[in-house]
């Protein structure tokens, strides 16, 4: 392939992006340079399109397809890294093995296709970045599962997919992603089928329930839910569509984003933020030095994404019991998008229950004027990706009360979508939430008659639609959705670790006779009304202690 002349563009090594990135003139274009690891700067590729010794040599229509494959490889490439990679296909070149009677690859092919280049052609494959085997024309191996595949650690990645279609596209580009060193993108799914059988715990019952969607409404890490490791529908390592890398990839695995363009928000303070789609640069090309690169890359002043952890539990099938982990969470905003995406660890997690469970589906944000509290996404958590392996199999135990994990969480409402001249945003309101102590519903530190008071009023009142914070203070202690006996119970038991007692529905903190008369008349109040509406067995009624 024909590659540019003279030395007229400056080349911005990595040391240099990030200058240019802090300067004023971050509008500059930006191209890269040697590279300083696997993930930056402008590499070589080695193209093999790999046939058996009787059919035709590579044809020249194959040679376009392969001329416009490396196009867009290419400005896919540099708009993700923000001008920091790219990758010529330098060589590309005919292999003729001897493939077996039925049209499948000998043993070894890997081995035999470099040796034939360095044989034919003189080529050493390893002076290369990536080895590209295209397989397409041999016949796939009996139960061979993939379209792609990338030999690490190495430099070898092969495709059987036609790169001449959309999906042949993405599996190149996903196996570059493996070369340069990311794993697969996935997405927590609350599938119910027969591989997977996800559940919430009930805690009215003292058991686990299979997840219903209607009953139990969202609850985006039910236990025993699939993580599906190709699922995430919004990134080209989820091999279902040619979207860019997350954030976190491109902060994680690549190093493309700074830890000041994805802070964490242990350093930052309660707030409006403001996080720029990172999908959204303008590539260019420089001819004369045949580079692809960015108008302007990522401004080192903006944010994102935000990231942040939290201490959590997570179920251990081989000891049949849950341990304590640390669950690393990211946000990030995506061009054209309604709403924040949020990760647990590598994979995008369900946040809207309209998207259904469609492993497609592309409804998974917190939306525009929505409010999630960090305790609605679950922090004892269960998930699997081995096809029959069923929760409840395990025998566990009941969850740890995730209050009892944390005191303080964090609440995000996301207030809305706008464009500057650097792109398109989202506002995000971040605030941290003290859950404070059981039972003080009102968040005055008092344990006192207007906590009662405060509980009375939402006596079997259905709390679901709130987060769980919200519904903790007005009553629902043990989470499911309802103020119930079972609150009441807590209640009376957290009155009672505080050193107060609930005598005949009366709060009395080593009370006076003063005291005694006006908490007798505030909660008596409270008791006849109690009394009048329901009927619960005496020994748990707040009006019937």
């Amino acid at each position: 392939m024909t590659r540019g002349g003279c030395a007229q563009t400056v080349w911005v090594g990595l040391a240099a992006v990030v200058g240019v990135m802090a300067s004023a003139a971050a509008d500059a274009a930006v191209f890269p340079g040697a590279g300083s690891n696997k993930s930056t700067g402008l590499r070589s590729a080695l193209y093999m399109k790999v046939r058996d010794v009787d059919d035709a040599p590579l044809t020249i229509d194959e040679r376009q397809t392969i001329e416009s494959v490396e196009e867009k490889t290419r400005r896919f490439y540099a708009a993700s890294s923000g001008g920091q990679f790219d990758i010529r296909f330098d060589q590309v070149v005919d292999v003729a093995l001897q493939l077996n009677a039925d049209g499948t690859r000998p043993n070894q092919w890997f081995a035999k296709s470099e040796d034939y280049v360095r044989d034919t052609y003189g080529i050493e494959p390893e002076d290369f970045h990536l080895n590209l085997f295209d397989v397409n024309r041999t016949t796939a191996d009996p139960n061979q599962g993939w379209s792609g595949i990338a030999i690490l650690p190495g430099n070898n990645i092969a495709v059987q997919a036609n790169v001449a279609n959309s999906w042949g596209q993405i599996v190149v580009d996903h196996e570059l992603g493996h070369r340069i060193g990311t794993p697969h993108s996935g997405a927590y799914r609350a599938v119910n089928n027969a591989n997977y059988t996800p559940y919430v715990w009930d805690a009215d019952q003292n058991e686990y329930a299979v997840y219903n969607s209607t009953a139990h409404g969202l609850q985006p890490t039910t236990f025993g839910m699939q993580l599906d490791s190709y699922g995430n529908p919004f990134s080209v390592m989820g091999n279902i569509s040619h979207d860019q890398f997350s954030v976190k990839t491109k902060h994680d695995k690549f190093g493309w984003l700074t830890d000041q363009q994805v802070p964490d928000l242990a350093d930052l303070a309660d707030g409006t933020y403001r996080i720029y789609a990172h999908d959204e640069l303008e590539v260019v090309y420089d001819e004369a030095n045949d580079a692809y690169g960015v108008e302007s890359t990522y401004a080192a002043d903006k944010l994102y994404g935000l990231q942040y952890s939290r201490g959590g539990e997570q179920f251990n099938p081989d000891r049949r019991r849950f341990e304590p982990s640390t669950q690393n969470l990211t946000l990030e905003y995506r061009s054209g998008r309604d709403g924040v995406q949020f990760y647990l660890g590598g994979a995008i997690l369900d946040l809207d229950l309209e998207g259904g469970t469609n492993r497609s589906g592309r409804e998974k944000e917190l939306e525009v004027g929505q409010t999630l509290s960090d305790l609605d996404i679950g922090v004892s958590t269960f998930w699997t990706s081995a096809d029959g392996q069923d929760f409840l199999s395990f025998n566990p135990p009941a969850p740890t009360d995730p209050f009892e994990l944390s005191s303080v969480w964090r609440e995000f409402s996301v207030l809305g979508t706008a464009a500057d001249e650097v792109g398109s945003y989202i506002e995000v309101a971040v605030s941290s939430v003290t859950a404070g102590i059981l039972g003080d519903l009102n968040g005055d530190t008092l344990l006192d008659q207007f906590d009662l008071i405060l509980f009375r009023d939402n006596w079997l009142n259905d709390l679901s639609g709130l987060d769980r914070l919200s519904r903790r203070s007005l009553g629902d202690l043990d989470g499911d959705g309802r103020v119930d006996s079972d609150d009441w119970s807590l209640l009376r038991g957290a009155f009672a670790t505080q050193g107060v007692s609930v005598v005949g529905g009366a709060v009395v903190p080593e009370p006076t006779a003063a005291m005694l008369l006006l908490l007798g008349a505030v909660v008596g109040s409270a008791r006849r009304t109690l009394r009048d509406s329901t009927a619960l067995d005496s020994s748990t009624s707040p009006g019937h202690p």
